[in-house]
């Protein structure tokens, strides 16, 4: 069985297999982009909430606790020093790190989310496109199935 479509005034035939072939590589890429999306957001959030977090930290010195981990598993003690907002060390990555001040650190750390939200924002449109293409297959494949099963009742 074949599906005919018009490409500019030429008539192209599909087989049905093939549409099948494309319909779950299309659904296998979702997953993909799906999966990866997901990653990139979990990084969005925590660099989110590291820059809110350095934003309200208060600049005196103080004690209180630090989480060990992101389950808040474990708290150790910790004091924050005076002047601590002119000696942060920032994860530049690839295991590269800079120690800087409050402000830079804000600078370095919003230019990351700027690139993370262009990221994200590029792997949703790729994903919007695959997802309108597995659609238009789905809604012919569809159509293919319900003929095929009207001359098999008559």
């Amino acid at each position: 069985m074949s599906s005919e479509q018009s490409n500019q005034g030429e008539k192209q035939v599909v087989t049905l297999e093939e549409l099948l072939a494309r319909a779950e590589e299309l659904r296998q890429s979702i997953e993909v982009l799906d999966a990866t999306l997901n990653t990139y957001l979990s990084h969005y959030r925590e660099l989110q909430l590291a820059i809110d977090t350095l934003k309200n930290l208060d600049e005196k010195p103080s004690s209180g606790y630090i989480v060990l981990d992101r389950l808040s598993s474990v708290m150790i003690p910790a004091t924050i020093a005076e002047n601590w907002s002119s000696s942060l060390i920032v994860n530049l990555g690839s295991g590269f790190y800079l120690k800087t001040n409050k402000e830079k650190a804000l600078e370095i750390l919003s230019k990351r989310l700027q690139g993370l939200e262009k990221t994200i924002n590029d792997i949703q449109s790729r994903r919007r496109l695959l997802a309108e293409e597995y659609t238009s297959i789905q809604r012919i494949l569809n159509q293919v199935f319900q003929t095929q099963m009207q001359q098999e009742t008559q």
